[in-house]
């Protein structure tokens, strides 16, 4: 069954192993030249007050290199590979033989349906497991560097391309595509289905998912102008919102709101003779307007000590919807499949 099972999907599974080996190629020759531009610009061994000027100049001296294209490569793929399993390797492994009346010769023989259903996802979940792994714990290694300079390993695009969560993304695609398969048993319709449903679960996990795993911290601070922020002001109802950057690096800002000393969400009406496109004084008089409103800026973060905690807390439900949709498809496969 093993064999047989290999053999259904190896061609599907070598393309996507070569298109991996070349990215880790990529990764693998430019590991020396993001080691030695980050010993060149001062960033390597650098103490806490220069480290960020040392990493803004690292980062600007691997931007014209190759290093920086297989970064972006890598990413993608990563975001990239969970589709690609699902489409290509769980939906046509079993939609394809119940589409074809196979199946039914497999069943008359010795195997069972368990036995035949489970040796697939085993064999699927594990070379998915795989590829995505090694992956992804390259480029995790690869990107150290890169992601103490920039900070931005707990943004919401980089989250999902580093430590295991791309392992729980990749095994979960595959078994959404067998499972589709079991249900629809037409292979082009599965693989149009497991498409929709990987994209929306990647898509669904930075807003609704992630937040809710992380356990964000609020802070309530007064409103100063500082940092970076932008108003925004409508000349006919005086209506004004203000979006505040708040300075939290290395952390992942789930939401920055100017409120009212009551709580309530700060939108005008602005004093148009202070902040109106006829008001004098510029920015400034605007500035100290909205400074005698007593506003404060309520910030939602997640800090990036708990880089790890939210990797093994997304990666666990990843998994166990993974095994309860293979539970799922064990059971039709015995009980519903005719």
């Amino acid at each position: 069954m093993i064999w047989m099972t290999w053999r259904q999907f190896r061609t599907s599974a070598l393309a996507t192993g070569t298109l991996l080996l070349l990215l880790l190629g990529g990764l693998a020759l430019t590991w020396a030249e993001v080691t030695e531009l980050a010993t060149q610009t001062g960033y390597t061994g650098c103490q806490v007050d220069a480290c960020r000027a040392a990493g803004e100049a690292f980062l600007q001296a691997l931007q014209p290199g190759w290093a920086s294209e297989f970064h972006i490569a890598a990413i993608g793929a990563l975001y990239l590979l969970p589709a690609v399993v699902g489409i290509f390797w769980g939906a046509p492994l079993v939609a394809r033989e119940l589409e074809s009346g196979t199946y039914r010769m497999v069943f008359s023989q010795s195997v069972s349906r368990g036995r035949w259903l489970l040796v697939k996802l085993a064999v699927g979940v594990g070379a998915a497991a795989f590829g995505a792994g090694l992956l992804s714990l390259v480029l995790t290694e690869w990107a150290q560097p890169i992601d103490g300079a920039s900070a931005d390993r707990m943004n919401p695009l980089v989250f999902a391309a580093r430590g295991i969560v791309p392992v729980g993304y990749a095994t979960l695609a595959f078994v959404v595509g067998v499972a589709t398969g079991l249900l629809l048993r037409r292979t082009l319709a599965a693989m149009a289905v497991t498409l929709l449903v990987v994209i929306s679960l990647q898509i669904a996990a930075p807003f609704v998912v992630r937040p809710w795993l992380a356990q964000p911290v609020t802070t309530v601070s007064p409103l100063t102008f500082d940092g970076d922020y932008g108003i925004s002001m409508s000349p006919d109802t005086g209506r004004m919102t203000i979006q505040v950057q708040p300075d939290r690096r290395g952390d992942w800002v789930v939401s920055s709101t100017t409120i009212t000393p009551t709580g309530a969400e700060f939108t005008g009406p602005a004093d148009m003779t202070q902040c109106g496109p006829a008001a004098t004084g510029g920015r400034e008089t605007c500035q100290r307007w909205l400074g005698k409103q007593n506003l404060d800026v309520k910030v939602s973060y997640v800090p990036g000590s708990k880089f790890w905690a939210l990797q093994w807390r997304e990666f666990g439900v990843l998994i166990a919807l993974t095994v309860v949709l293979s539970l799922f498809s064990l059971w039709w496969v015995r009980r519903r499949l005719v």
